[in-house]
């Protein structure tokens, strides 16, 4: 609605075509705005036939462009497919040839493929020490047989919890699976994530899978399970 704008030719303002400007209409060596494709006009009021003439030169260019590099583009990628068709990714996780020349020895050298990889976050990594104890912690530290018990039927039906042999035993081990994931967490911001940002790139989306699962078997998160924590423990 202002102004068209700067015209461009391969990249630079209108070149001099003619002995020193780039049009008859202009006196020689004049570098100003409009002698060099810069159109004040606009598309509603029309172009002047100078400026006309720039921008015609720059649509040209950008036409020629479009035919010209799809046909090269569209060349490379068939020489590329050509090498390329012979290239396997075997058994063993290398690239390689169909004359078993390794290409890589890990695919994309992390093993994943680029299509399905997603973005996820680790929560625990930024986890402080109350959020985890709220969330993760099954008793409260120093806390009874009796109280422990109780806690245990607000989550687990009540005929596992009466089956339970040895709660004591059983107390013991929720506190040592907590305890672990403090050490997980320790490793996680020590070891592997040391940058401390918390997304990483997975080509498996773990929260999803965990809704699939629950979906699956009907798994409502504020019921009760009839699971026991001690084989459920064991199986992690």
């Amino acid at each position: 609605m202002a102004c068209v704008g700067q015209q461009n030719v391969e990249g630079k303002r209108i070149p001099f075509g003619f002995n020193r400007r780039s049009l008859p209409h202009f006196s020689k060596d004049d570098f100003g705005p409009e002698s060099k494709g810069f159109v004040t006009s606009c598309y509603v009021s029309g172009l002047t036939p100078q400026e006309f003439y720039f921008h015609a030169m720059g649509g040209r260019e950008g036409l020629i462009d479009t035919a010209v590099k799809t046909a090269e583009t569209g060349y490379i990628q068939r020489r590329l497919i050509k090498a390329l068709e012979d290239v396997q990714v075997k058994y063993d996780a290398t690239v390689r040839t169909s004359r078993d020349q390794v290409i890589q020895f890990l695919y994309g050298e992390d093993g994943m493929a680029a299509e399905y990889i997603e973005d996820l976050k680790i929560p625990l990594l930024k986890m402080d020490n109350n959020t985890m104890v709220e969330r993760f912690q099954f008793f409260p530290s120093g806390s009874d047989i009796t109280a422990r018990k109780t806690k245990l039927k607000e989550s687990v039906a009540e005929d596992v919890v009466d089956e339970i042999d040895n709660f004591e035993e059983l107390c013991g081990d929720l506190e040592m699976e907590f305890e672990q994931l403090k050490i997980d967490r320790e490793a996680l911001r020590t070891q592997i994530f040391r940058s401390g940002c918390d997304d990483i790139h997975l080509p498996v989306n773990i929260p999803r899978l965990l809704w699939t699962s629950k979906e699956m078997f009907g798994v409502k998160p504020r019921s009760q399970t009839d699971l026991s924590p001690a084989y459920v423990i064991e199986k992690t």
